[in-house]
């Protein structure tokens, strides 16, 4: 027997449904199914096998997974390879992301991790990268000093300015912006310190490039391509799945040597041509899945299992649509339980899941238009967009309102819960 009370339980179920992805060791550990196994081996095989500049790029629908599979491939390289593994989110500001600070970042995280091996990194470097601006290092005192020491503190404030200054970016983005071969210069040659050092080859990876807006992602991935892949380094970028929808992206990629993005697929819980029969049955694997991964958070004797299996199938097999409901219902489950201690009994059951249902439904309905309703009506009913490169289905891809899946084709349908908008507009049946 559980010593805790219902809403003790409750609370921990919540914690324990983060919708960050599982990137601490003692997470993984905790919370992981092996999931997206093949993508993984791909893409472990594919970087090992290329030369050492390849370029990878990854994508899939936010909160697929994306961020738990990099990191997990990150420790899997780490026995071969120098692994850099960092979140651009955790450094810019999304919006105001330019093929400059990514480079910028990348250099920044090499001699992180230089500075945290002890390695010896050419004051020449150090000072390119860290000490451009004159007004940070003469604030810092530090314009003379060389070392490990100087290289620590300088790193920690540069690093502390690039996340909350927009006129610390500005000015980078001003140093840096005509000076793209130097810096492509000091990287490589900070990667080549690393290996000699190390005697491992260095492979990066950037996640977060895929939560960027479209349009700032086309621009960076489209007309900086070239640029940004300028190091010779292996180097793994994420990218919207939304954006290379677009045949200008996936032109730029291709002519930089990205023949496909690698895709981490939403998982599937009825093939197409069952994807709207209310007789049919999910694939059992699928669904088994995905209940393992929801019985690792929340406990089974508190919540009811048809309950859980109908959270499952709402959250289009999406992770982390599964993770938002799990941790809605708890918050609806407990409210319920504060409000009527007596008649509550601390399970989710189905009127909870109802009620986390409609706040999803709410959330979605907001950035909703009629314009969209009528794409959404398409793709429910073809299982295919008028148009991929279209505005609305883009914007309805990017926010997972339409969920995109794969089999021998590619084919499309409407996120479960925004199919209840569908059906209360009365344009579906």
């Amino acid at each position: 027997m559980d010593p805790l009370q219902p809403m003790d339980r409750l609370q921990q179920a919540y914690r324990d449904l983060d919708l960050s992805p599982l990137v601490e060791p003692e997470d993984i550990e905790r919370f992981r199914i092996d999931y997206g196994l093949d993508v993984l081996v791909r893409l472990k095989r594919e970087i090992q096998a290329s030369k050492d500049d390849g370029k990878f790029v990854f994508t899939g629908h936010r909160g697929c997974g994306k961020s738990t599979l990099l990191k997990r491939l990150a420790v899997d390289l780490k026995s071969q390879h120098h692994v850099v593994f960092f979140s651009v989110a955790d450094l810019l500001e999304l919006s105001a992301i330019t093929h400059v600070n990514i480079l910028y970042a990348i250099a920044l995280q090499l001699i992180s991790s230089a500075s945290q091996l002890r390695l010896n990194v050419p004051d020449d470097i150090v000072k390119t990268i860290l000490g451009w601006n004159q007004q940070l290092t003469q604030t810092e005192g530090q314009e003379h000093k060389t070392g490990v020491e100087f290289q620590a503190n300088l790193l920690s404030a540069v690093t502390l300015k690039l996340q909350q200054e927009k006129v610390f970016r500005d000015e980078l983005e001003t140093t840096f912006a005509k000076r793209i071969s130097e810096l492509v210069s000091k990287i490589d040659r900070l990667a080549a310190t690393i290996q000699s050092q190390r005697k491992k080859t260095v492979v990066v990876i950037i996640d977060d490039l895929d939560k960027l807006d479209v349009p700032l992602a086309e621009d960076i991935y489209q007309k900086n391509v070239k640029s940004l892949f300028s190091p010779a380094i292996r180097i793994v970028f994420t990218i919207p799945v939304s954006a290379i929808q677009e045949p200008q992206v996936m032109g730029a990629l291709n002519s930089a040597g990205i023949v496909r993005p690698r895709t981490f697929a939403v998982a599937k819980f009825f093939p197409w041509e069952q994807r709207h029969d209310p007789q049919a049955e999910p694939i059992a694997k699928t669904l088994n899945l995905f209940l393992r991964i929801l019985e690792r958070r929340i406990p089974g004797d508190l919540i009811d299992p048809e309950t859980a299996r109908e959270m499952v199938l709402k959250s289009g097999g999406v992770l982390r649509e599964l993770v938002r409901l799990g941790r809605e219902c708890c918050t609806e489950a407990m409210v319920r339980l504060e409000i009527d201690p007596g008649e509550a009994t601390g399970r989710i059951d189905g009127e909870v899941l109802a009620l986390a249902v409609r706040n999803i439904r709410n959330d979605f309905a907001r950035q909703m238009g009629a314009s969209l309703y009528e794409i959404l009506q398409t793709v429910y009913q073809e299982g295919q967009p008028l148009d991929s490169s279209d505005l609305g289905f883009v914007k309805l891809l990017h926010g997972l309102m339409v969920l995109e899946y794969e089999n021998d084709a590619l084919w499309y349908d409407v996120h479960p819960i925004v199919l209840d908008l569908l059906k209360r507009q009365q344009a579906v049946s």
